[in-house]
């Protein structure tokens, strides 16, 4: 009987050992528990940032632009826009592709506009053509642009297609650079055809393979076929340093790599594609 209940009470001892380690578990390594932790970084260096600079980029080639304080995209990008370290790779591929010169740009799936309103604001590019199927963004995007004495050089649209690019590349006489970022749908979009179509013009794609099903097979299909009319490139978000920051070092050095972070799940890629030379 004394070892019955010595047995039924080690079981119950070894139930609740059992029950506090996995509340441990959802304490503190439960991924809802630290998503909500980097939230809460992040609200508070926003808010640090906010109060020096306000809206108004501070560094970097878009520096002096205002930002919409309406957001229907992520909030916390606030933090490296105003920085002037949002996707800043991305950025300086594009400087290099514009020359110098009054080129024109092309932005499919603008979002808010930060790259669109952003090269006209700064001079980077000539003309604007801003591609955004939502229809609140365009509204942001047009917003942006006020806001930022851009409109007259800028040209909002919705969904691009062969058709709307076709009409811009007929009437343009000057380089054209493009920039897409449409969530997994440059896989449908890029092909052949519109390959072909967009050959004479500097390309920079942000891919998105984990959002379609098959996604490494579209990849490489993807950069088979471009190499056809492109010499082809895959660039990273290589490093950012915070401490750069003046703004940033009342925080400790965790919370200085979070501010810069741009909240991307895997190592993204983005397709650098150059004309061939004839």
């Amino acid at each position: 009987m004394l070892a019955l209940f010595a047995y039924s009470y080690y079981g119950l001892l070894k139930a609740i050992e059992k029950i506090f380690r996995n509340v441990k578990h959802f304490l503190f390594c439960n991924p809802f528990k630290k998503r909500l932790h980097f939230k809460n970084l992040k609200k508070n260096i926003l808010k640090t940032i906010l109060s020096i600079h306000g809206y108004q980029i501070a560094y970097g080639p878009f520096k002096g632009m205002q930002l919409n304080q309406c957001r229907n995209w992520s909030r916390y990008d606030l933090i490296t826009q105003i920085l002037g370290t949002y996707e800043t790779h991305v950025l300086q591929k594009l400087i290099a592709f514009s020359k110098g010169k009054n080129n024109v740009f092309i932005d499919l799936g603008s979002a808010d506009g930060y790259f669109a309103v952003g090269m006209v604001f700064s001079g980077i590019f000539g003309h604007v053509y801003a591609f955004e199927k939502d229809v609140e963004m365009q509204r942001i995007i047009k917003n942006n642009a006020q806001l930022n004495g851009c409109e007259a050089k800028m040209t909002i649209l919705g969904e691009a297609d062969e058709a709307s690019l076709k009409s811009i590349i007929s009437q343009c006489k000057e380089p054209i650079t493009i920039l897409i970022d449409i969530e997994g749908d440059e896989y449908d979009l890029l092909n052949p055809n519109m390959l072909s179509l967009l050959s004479d013009c500097s390309i920079i794609c942000e891919l998105h393979p984990w959002m379609k099903e098959d996604g490494k097979a579209l990849q490489k299909a993807l950069l088979s076929k471009a190499s056809a009319f492109f010499d082809i490139e895959l660039i990273y978000r290589e490093s950012y340093n915070p401490n750069d920051f003046e703004e940033l070092s009342c925080f400790n050095e965790e919370e200085r790599l979070v501010a810069l972070s741009e909240g991307r799940g895997p190592n993204m890629h983005w397709l650098v594609l150059t004309p061939k030379k004839n």
